[in-house]
């Protein structure tokens, strides 16, 4: 079988303090969606809990816990009670960012409580990397996603990054490969690309280019 792969999800946009051409939310109750004055693409994940009550109650369950522990430990602990018996991969938070810099570091705690198994993420929150470059553990795989309010640490501290594109020819064209298996993230070291995905707002270029 494959690999068991574990993830706390936050509210998307809300929980994002660096997002940009991303930046989208879905209202906590109704589920509309709300779009940045940046916003490029609209963020799946958003997308995906405007039509889903059941999705933004959990993450929205899981943000309201988090934001009342004022200690990494307190965190780390929260973490480690909800993860199931058996993992090998978790990445942290398909949905939602790092969104301080208590909670970046209790990741980081987690993948060194576990040293066997690998913690994956992909994060615009790219200030607490840059604060934690000498302390991330071997078996954190960070990626760097291109699109947020901090993108010129990317280059300033050659960190894997992931760039949206809109179509194949795209990430050809900038010698990148696109993962659509998650490789890239997990085990990669160099940057790559991801094609656009999710319900886009009408009228933009993403929304042609999901069209085509």
């Amino acid at each position: 079988h494959g690999p068991v792969i574990y993830s706390i999800s936050l509210p998307s946009g809300w929980s994002c303090p660096f997002a940009k051409e991303c930046l989208s939310k879905a209202d906590r109750v109704t589920g509309k969606i709300t779009d940045g004055k940046d916003t490029e693409f609209r963020c799946s994940s958003a997308s995906d809990e405007s039509r889903s009550t059941q999705a933004r109650a959990q993450r929205w369950r899981n943000f309201d816990k988090l934001r009342r522990i004022k200690t990494v430990d307190g965190m780390v602990e929260l973490i480690e009670y909800s993860l199931p018996e058996i993992w090998d991969l978790i990445r942290g938070g398909v949905a939602g960012d790092f969104f301080n810099q208590r909670y970046f570091e209790a990741w980081l705690q987690v993948a060194r409580n576990h040293p066997e198994q690998i913690v994956y993420a992909y994060t615009k929150s790219l200030p607490y990397w840059a604060a934690n470059l000498g302390n991330i553990p071997p078996n954190f795989r960070f990626t760097a996603s291109h699109g947020g309010a901090m993108d010129h640490l990317i280059v300033k501290h050659g960190m894997k990054s992931n760039l949206v594109v809109f179509n194949p020819e795209q990430a050809e064209a900038l010698g990148r490969k696109i993962d659509d298996n998650e490789w890239h993230a997990i085990m990669g070291t160099v940057d790559y690309a991801s094609l656009l995905h999710g319900t886009q707002p009408k009228g933009t270029d993403a929304a042609v280019a999901i069209k085509d």
